[in-house]
């Protein structure tokens, strides 16, 4: 039997660590400034509430983004106190608010704690956050319940949101969530949101100048049917419930959907699709082009503002999805379909006034959107 290592001897504490915890403490300050000043006692945003994917519920949670790794990490009870008061806040504030013209949303932004139906762009915002409880208060009641809906809603154990299809494995559209899968084009406003003020009242991010311009920003974001590799960021919620409840559905729920991607990959010359139809085939929602579809491999839409083209693939958020599989299994065979991925696009590079340029995006006329830095996202 091994001796036990005891340590009496006090040590002085090395600089670096001193310097932790003042960086600790004076975020914290700051994170207390910050609540007091933008929630109020319900921890709701003072805020105008609103769908969509500009300003959405998840962009008013991500304010507390980092909030409960602060608190593992030593920061003061405070810190906890405030991310738990705004996020129950922001689960009612977004339940109450309702759309008039979105038809998603006239029930509810939220249905079940949950968004009622979006992409996995802003449903990973907002569950970044919450994902991080885990951490520093993994036997919180409430945690334990909303990490298993959460993750059910991806394993029709909820009969309102059979968003996956067992027999294909696939999420069923790129709007999913609470409510379910849209399964039919979506629209210029299911994205902007209902129609509002914007002159001489908001900055927008993408630099919008009126709710016109907002809405032209989505006009070509229709292909949302079928399955594409941003839904695998839906595997973090599979992982956060394994790692809190220890139950293998859904390990088993997680590496069943990403082997299912992994062989599509394979199946298209080592280069993950950008659609999968309902009927389980590479490009069935986008006239059999495996490249088609919203923020697919041709995902080229005009700025409204400026009429420049914007290269918008999100291929890349799907490394998530294999980022899980790796953390639950310890297998490099999840790294090497992303490497592999890689090197198969890479080896599309030409030579051109003395430069290799590498591509991005692919279409109609085959690879496009040639840059010096080769595509490594």
């Amino acid at each position: 039997m091994p001796l036990p290592v005891i340590v009496k001897t006090p040590l002085k504490p090395p600089f670096w660590a001193v310097l932790e915890r003042k960086l600790i403490d004076a975020q914290t300050q700051a994170c207390q400034r910050i609540f007091r000043k933008y929630f109020d006692e319900r921890g709701y945003l003072l805020c105008v509430p609103r769908w969509g994917g500009n300003d959405g519920s998840d962009d008013a949670i991500e304010n507390l983004a980092g909030w409960p790794l602060l608190h593992a990490l030593g920061a003061s009870d405070s810190i906890l106190e405030m991310y738990k008061l705004g996020w129950e806040g922001h689960l009612l504030q977004y339940t109450e608010a309702k759309t008039v013209e979105v038809e998603l949303a006239r029930d509810g932004m939220l249905y079940k704690e949950f968004p009622v139906s979006l992409d996995w762009f802003h449903h990973g915002e907002s569950m970044s956050v919450f994902n991080l409880q885990g951490l520093s208060d993994p036997n919180n009641e409430s945690f334990m319940t909303r990490v298993r809906r959460y993750a059910g809603f991806y394993m029709n154990e909820d009969p309102q949101a059979k968003n996956y299809d067992p027999e294909h494995k696939i999420i069923k559209s790129l709007f999913n969530g609470s409510r379910g899968p849209l399964l039919r084009k979506a629209t210029a406003l299911d994205w902007a949101g209902d129609p509002f003020e914007v002159e001489d009242r908001f900055d927008t991010a993408h630099g919008e100048r009126n709710f016109a311009e907002m809405l032209a920003h989505f006009e070509e974001y229709t292909d949302v049917v079928g399955d594409h590799p941003l839904n695998l960021a839906a595997t973090t919620l599979a992982v956060n419930a394994f790692m809190a409840t220890g139950d293998p559905k859904y390990s088993d729920w997680l590496i069943d959907y990403v082997d299912a991607w992994s062989q599509r990959a394979a199946d298209n010359g080592d280069i993950l699709p950008s659609n999968i139809g309902l009927d389980g085939t590479i490009g069935g929602e986008a006239d059999g082009e495996w490249y088609g579809g919203c923020y697919g491999w041709n995902f080229t839409v005009t700025v409204p503002q400026t009429g420049e083209k914007a290269h918008r693939n999100s291929i890349s958020r799907g490394i998530a999805g294999f980022g899980n599989a790796l953390l639950l299994t310890g297998n490099q065979f999840y790294v090497d379909v992303w490497r592999k991925m890689l090197e198969a696009v890479n080896s599309n590079a030409k030579f051109t006034d003395g430069k290799t340029v590498y591509p991005h995006m692919y279409g109609e006329d085959g690879w496009y959107a040639y840059s010096t830095t080769p595509y490594n996202e």
